[in-house]
């Protein structure tokens, strides 16, 4: 047990890492799975991996840089974290960010709901965001 800490440990002063796939990491490393139970336990009680405050985190990184719901979704299913929920108000403004910064052409409904559909938010949100894009007031 005390390697499979160890290399934990080691990975978790890189950069946090979510449960899941902190466990995947040492079950590839060939650690036991009796040995990587006790591990994450540890850390869990140590306060050295905690999936709400990185979720959250992650989720609040990744919104800023534009990123849609959906494309922060499947990056964290891949990572092993389930149940991701988005508030209406983080998606708006998300996509409204993303407008101002990263939408370069001229400001025309069509174009903008072609934008935002391609990079995965939803219709309403689209909608909104549209609207208030061409209206001004973000």
């Amino acid at each position: 047990m005390e390697k499979a800490k160890s290399y934990a440990l080691r990975l978790l002063s890189k950069r946090d890492y979510f449960e899941e796939e902190l466990r995947r990491k040492l079950l590839q490393k060939g650690f036991q799975e009796e040995d990587i139970h006790q591990v994450i336990e540890y850390l869990k009680k140590e306060n050295l991996i905690n999936d709400d405050k990185l979720l959250e985190r992650y989720k609040e990184i990744n919104l800023q840089k534009g990123k849609s719901p959906l494309y922060i979704k499947n990056k964290l299913y891949r990572k092993g974290v389930k149940n991701i929920d988005f508030s209406y108000e983080e998606e708006l403004d998300a996509a409204l960010y993303l407008l101002k910064f990263k939408f370069r052409r001229e400001k025309n409904y069509t174009d903008i709901v072609k934008f935002l559909r391609n990079r995965g938010f939803s219709y309403t949100v689209i909608q909104e965001a549209a609207n208030k894009f061409l209206n001004g007031e973000e």
